[in-house]
C-alpha cells in the first residue's frame, strides 16, 4: 500500500496543537486546529449509493466513504456494499464518478462485524483525497471529527461533527467516540484533530455520545484482501504490515474535552440575559419553549427610527397565554404580534411596563449574513435559561430543507381508479378515520381546492401541518359528503436507534428556506433562545432539533427580516 505525503503539513499542524494544550484549554487555538482539519479532509468525504447503469438511477439508500489514494480507493463499511457492485460517487465540489465496490469484510452471523468494505473509483479523474492515520496511537479523550452525508437531510454537501474518542478499543472491535452519526453516515470518515483519517462510521447506541467507528488500521491490515471483488466468509489469511504511526509519540489528549460546556461557562452570564423560559398553552396543554430577546432601539426601517424590546420563539411550541418566567418573579404576560409560518417563529412583546434586559441589540435590518466554509467547525454557544448553555460546532453552510417530515398525518392512502381518487388504504385509529372517513370514498377536493389526479391529492395533504383541520369534499355511494379532519404529527418509526434519542425531534423540522445545522444536543423544548459563537456573534436562533446529529438555526438575517416585516 502506497504512502501519501502530508506528513510535513501534519507535522507543522501537530506542533501548533501540541503546544495549545500543554499548560490549560485554549479555545481559539482548539478552534484554528479543528479548522484547518476539516480544510483537508472535507474535499475527500463523498456521498455514495448503487446506480443503475441502465436505467441510470439511484438503486439504494445513500451511504457516505473517503477517498484514500490518488488511484480513487474509497473506504467505507461492508454493510453498505456489495463485491461488484456499481456505485455512483459524488464530491462535495460536485464532481460525480462512477465506482466498483471491491472486497468486504462484514460477516453475518456477527452482525456485519467486523465491517470492513472498500470501492474503487473506475473512471479516470484528479480528485482529492485524505490521508490514512492509525487507529493503534490514538488516545483517550483525543479531538476527533466526523465529516459525512446524514441521509434525511438530503444535502450534497456533507456536515461537520466534533467529538473526542472515548474507547480506543472495545471488545467486538470498534473505537468509540462522541463525534455524531445516524443512518446515511455509515461508511464515513472520522478524521484525527490533523485531517487524518482514523475511522469509519459503523453503528450507535441510543445516546448521541456512544458512536463506534471501524478502526481504519483494518483497512491497512487487509487492504491487499480488498482488491479484490470478494464477500469473505472469515477474515483473509493475506495481511499486509503495518508501520508505526510516526506521529504516535505526540499525539494530544484534552483532559477538558470530558466536560466541553464547563470550559465556555463564562458565557453563560455574558449571554444568559437574552433569553428566556415560556410558558404557554398548546392544545389546552401546558408547553415549555425558549424565547431570545431583541432590542430595535436605534435601528432604522424605511428610514423610520424605531425602538422597543420583542422577543422572538419558535411558533409551533409557543400557543396561546404565552407567559415569560424568570426567577423570582410571578410571569409576565406577553402579547403575540406576529407569526410566520414557513419559517416558525413568533413575534411577542413584553405586555407588563416593566422591560427585560440583555436583549441583543438589532443594529441594521439589511443583514444578509450567510456562513462561509472559513466558519465550518467553530465553536457555538446555545446559552439556555434557567440551566448551562451548550456547546456544538458549527456543522455546515446555509441550506433549504423543503417540507417533507413535517406534513401533517391524514393517514388514508388512495389509488387512481375509473378516472378517480379512491380511498384504498387507511390507517387504524389515523385522523381519517376519526374522521369518519371511509374506505372506498371518492375524494373530490381538500379545503375546496378541486381534486382529479393522484398527484394532486398528495400535494395538496403536503401543504398542511400538524394541528391544521381540513375539509374533505368527496362521494359516498352517490351522496356528496364534506368530513373535518384534524392533523396530527407524522409517525416516525422508533425501531431505529437513530429515533431512540433522549428528548426526540421537533414536530416541525423542515419546510424552511435557510437554515445551518450544529451539532449541540438541543431539545425540543429548547428550541428558540439564541446562538452565538465563542467571539460572541450572534448567528441565529434555534429553530429545530432535526435528528440525532442535527439541531437546525434560523439565520440572523431571516429573523430580522420577520421583525421589520412585523413592527
Amino acid at each position: 500500500m502506497k504512502k501519501y505525503a502530508l506528513f510535513s503539513a501534519i507535522v507543522a499542524v501537530l506542533c501548533v496543537a501540541s503546544t495549545a494544550y500543554g499548560q490549560q484549554f485554549d479555545r481559539k487555538k482548539l478552534e484554528k486546529t479543528i479548522h484547518t482539519a476539516v480544510k483537508k479532509a472535507y474535499s475527500s468525504s463523498v456521498r455514495i449509493w448503487a446506480y443503475d447503469s441502465v436505467t441510470k438511477q439511484q438503486n439504494s439508500a445513500q451511504f457516505s466513504g473517503v477517498v484514500v489514494s490518488p488511484e480513487g480507493h474509497i473506504l467505507t463499511v461492508a454493510h453498505t456494499t456489495v463485491p461488484g457492485q456499481l456505485y455512483q460517487v459524488f464530491f462535495p465540489e460536485g464532481k460525480t464518478y462512477l465506482a466498483r465496490s471491491l472486497g468486504r469484510i462484514g460477516f453475518k452471523d456477527q452482525q456485519n462485524m467486523p465491517d470492513v468494505g472498500m470501492l474503487k473509483i473506475i473512471e479516470k479523474g484528479d480528485w482529492p483525497y485524505a490521508e490514512m492515520g492509525y487507529s493503534s496511537s490514538l488516545k483517550v479523550n483525543e479531538p476527533c471529527i466526523g465529516i459525512s452525508y446524514p441521509e434525511t437531510l438530503d444535502q450534497k454537501l456533507p456536515t461537520v461533527r466534533f467529538g473526542k474518542i472515548t474507547k480506543t478499543m472495545i471488545p467486538e472491535g470498534f473505537i468509540e467516540s462522541t463525534s455524531q452519526m445516524e443512518p446515511g453516515d455509515s461508511g464515513g470518515p472520522l478524521f484525527d484533530y490533523m485531517g487524518r483519517v482514523i475511522a469509519l462510521h459503523s453503528r450507535i447506541d441510543n445516546s448521541e455520545a456512544r458512536n463506534f467507528e471501524v478502526p481504519v488500521d483494518l483497512y491497512r491490515k487487509y487492504w491487499t484482501a480488498l482488491q479484490k471483488a470478494e464477500d469473505y466468509s472469515a477474515l483473509p489469511v493475506q495481511q499486509d504490515a503495518i508501520s508505526k504511526d510516526p506521529l504516535a509519540e505526540k499525539l494530544i489528549s484534552i483532559k477538558e474535552l470530558e466536560n466541553l460546556a464547563g470550559e465556555f461557562s463564562a458565557f453563560d452570564k455574558q449571554f444568559g440575559a437574552a433569553v428566556v423560559a415560556i410558558e404557554s398553552k398548546v392544545n389546552g396543554a401546558a408547553k415549555s419553549a425558549q424565547g431570545t430577546l431583541f432590542s430595535v432601539s436605534g435601528a432604522r426601517i424605511n428610514g423610520l427610527a424605531k425602538k422597543g424590546n420583542y422577543l422572538l420563539a419558535k411558533s409551533s411550541i409557543v400557543g396561546t397565554e404565552p407567559m415569560v418566567l424568570r426567577p423570582g418573579s410571578t410571569g409576565w404576560k406577553l402579547k403575540v404580534l406576529s407569526r410566520d409560518r414557513e419559517n416558525d417563529l413568533v413575534l411577542m412583546q413584553v405586555e407588563s411596563p416593566r422591560s427585560l434586559t440583555g436583549a441583543i441589540k438589532i443594529k441594521s435590518f439589511e443583514d444578509t449574513d450567510t456562513v462561509t466554509f472559513q466558519q465550518l467547525g467553530k465553536f457555538l454557544i446555545a446559552p439556555l435559561a434557567g440551566k448551562r448553555s451548550k456547546v456544538g460546532v458549527l456543522g455546515s453552510r446555509n441550506f433549504s430543507l423543503p417540507l417533507k417530515f413535517s406534513v401533517g398525518f391524514f393517514g388514508a392512502g388512495a389509488n387512481f381508479q375509473n378516472e378517480q381518487i379512491i380511498l384504498t388504504r387507511m390507517a387504524p385509529s389515523s385522523p381519517a378515520e376519526a374522521g369518519k372517513l371511509q374506505l372506498g370514498d371518492q375524494i373530490t377536493g381538500i379545503n375546496g381546492v378541486a381534486i382529479s389526479r393522484p398527484e394532486q391529492y398528495g400535494g395538496e395533504l403536503m401543504k398542511y401541518l400538524p394541528g391544521d383541520s381540513i375539509s374533505i369534499q368527496g362521494v359516498r355511494a352517490g351522496n356528496k359528503f364534506s368530513l373535518l379532519v384534524g392533523l396530527r404529527g407524522m409517525p416516525r418509526p422508533a425501531e431505529h436507534t437513530a429515533e431512540l434519542f433522549e428528548g426526540g425531534k421537533s414536530l416541525k423540522l423542515d419546510g424552511f428556506k435557510q437554515v445551518f445545522s450544529h451539532d449541540a444536543v438541543i431539545r425540543p423544548e429548547e428550541c428558540g433562545g439564541p446562538v452565538f459563537d465563542a467571539d460572541g456573534n450572534f448567528y441565529g436562533i434555534n429553530i429545530a432539533r432535526f435528528s440525532r446529529t442535527s439541531t437546525l438555526v434560523m439565520p440572523k438575517a431571516v429573523l430580522y427580516q420577520f421583525i421589520a416585516a412585523s413592527i
